[in-house]
């Protein structure tokens, strides 16, 4: 958070020119930056404080009272506020109250998520019907990439009901219902959709419901066509039919998947197999539009340098991005070889795999090679060997909780 809302790192420490330069805040509450209350900041401010928030909420789990969750809200709106006072050195920010505002509704909106979830995650434990499913071994994975695939699909969240973002989204469809692009994301989301099905079919089979690829193919299928459908409500995305049918074949890989040797069987073909698509669907996403100069762009060595030139909101974006792509190299990692340290294996090599395209990149037109995505790459892998090495016994010893008395 700090680095975020400090970057680029321009300080002017002169104290005698301080008062002065007070003058740049925005003490107006909803004054926004410079006077200009844009949305797209506005989203950023609250997401950004989201997490603290939610974390600061489960780190007092064993604690909770209505003073401790004032607590933390309070406490991002010190953070924010501290924050805020760096920026009054930095002659390319902009103080603003406003901000300050965001940032702490970020906080309790966070700290609203986290009681919610807990309080949903218990109905939904206690209903017998969701236990035969919770208690499947596969439940956990088919959760994670349940999750992957929606985010995937909505992210940057950019969510918006205007009628005519919604009518813009929809017309293309009726006059062109049928276009077809080269591919970019497309081989993403069709990983994506192959392993949540192949999961989802598997917890099926292991709940004991009769014809489990039937069941969760179709599941699957019906959740495809929806999430593509949602993207007339989502700013920067548009629903596409090119996109419908990627993630239809997704389904349709999952369940063929279904039926092949039993992971463990072949533990080296899978994690290969796995490894090298993910790879591949990387660099389609990167390449894209595949038309390549002789010249070289360079190499940005800075952190979120280029995403902040352009906009700050994209910083965040893309960062999310490229950390799910590269997500199921440590899940998958973590499933197969769970005794050689798969966090940190997976994220060295999904840094290795994503600064070789990064170097490649700098000679697309358009494209530009960024350390950022490289970090974001490592840390989506670890992120994803830690949820099965961490997050799975943990999910499984909290199924097997019948009190509140672990999250």
């Amino acid at each position: 958070m700090v680095y975020g809302t400090t970057f680029p790192f321009k300080f002017n420490l002169d104290w005698h020119g301080f008062i002065a330069e007070t003058h740049r805040i925005n003490w107006r509450v909803l004054g926004g930056v410079e006077g200009n209350l844009i949305v797209s900041d506005i989203i950023q401010n609250i997401l950004l404080f989201i997490p603290f928030g939610f974390l600061g909420y489960f780190s007092l789990i064993y604690k909770r009272s209505s003073a401790n969750k004032i607590r933390i809200v309070l406490a991002g709106a010190v953070l924010s506020a501290s924050v805020e006072f760096l920026q009054i050195f930095s002659p390319s920010r902009y103080p603003a109250l406003s901000d300050i505002v965001f940032n702490t509704l970020g906080t309790a909106i966070g700290l609203a998520l986290g009681v919610a979830l807990k309080k949903s995650v218990l109905d939904f434990k206690s209903n017998p019907i969701a236990r035969r499913f919770l208690d499947a071994e596969s439940a956990f994975p088919s959760l994670v990439f349940l999750i992957l695939v929606v985010a995937g699909c909505w992210e940057p969240f950019d969510f918006s009901l205007d009628l005519g973002v919604v009518w813009g989204h929809v017309k293309p469809l009726i006059t062109h219902p049928i276009r077809f692009t080269r591919p970019d994301d497309d081989m993403i989301n069709f990983i994506r959709y192959l392993l949540t099905t192949l999961f989802v079919c598997r917890m099926a089979r292991e709940s004991g419901i009769r014809r489990p690829v039937l069941a969760g193919s179709t599941l699957m299928a019906i959740l495809a066509v929806g999430l593509e459908a949602s993207q007339v409500i989502i700013q920067s995305r548009s629903p596409e039919v090119q996109d419908a049918l990627v993630a239809l074949a997704g389904v349709c890989g999952g369940a063929v998947a279904f039926f092949f040797p039993p992971f463990h069987r072949r533990p080296g073909m899978w994690t290969a197999a796995g490894g090298l698509a993910i790879f591949i669907a990387a660099a389609l996403n990167a390449f894209y539009p595949y038309d390549f100069s002789s010249r070289y762009s360079g190499f940005n060595w800075m952190l979120f340098l280029p995403q902040y030139e352009r906009t700050t909101f994209a910083s965040l974006s893309d960062f999310v991005e490229n950390a799910m792509v590269f997500f199921p190299v440590g899940f998958l990692l973590g499933y197969f070889y769970p005794r050689i340290r798969p966090s940190l294996v997976a994220a060295l090599a999904a840094g290795a795999m994503a600064f070789a395209l990064e170097v490649v990149q700098g000679y697309v037109p358009g494209r530009y090679s960024d350390v950022t995505d490289v970090l974001g790459a490592m840390l989506g892998a670890l992120a994803g060997g830690l949820a099965l090495t961490r997050g799975w016994p943990a999910f499984r010893e909290y199924m097997r909780q019948d009190e509140d008395s672990q999250v």
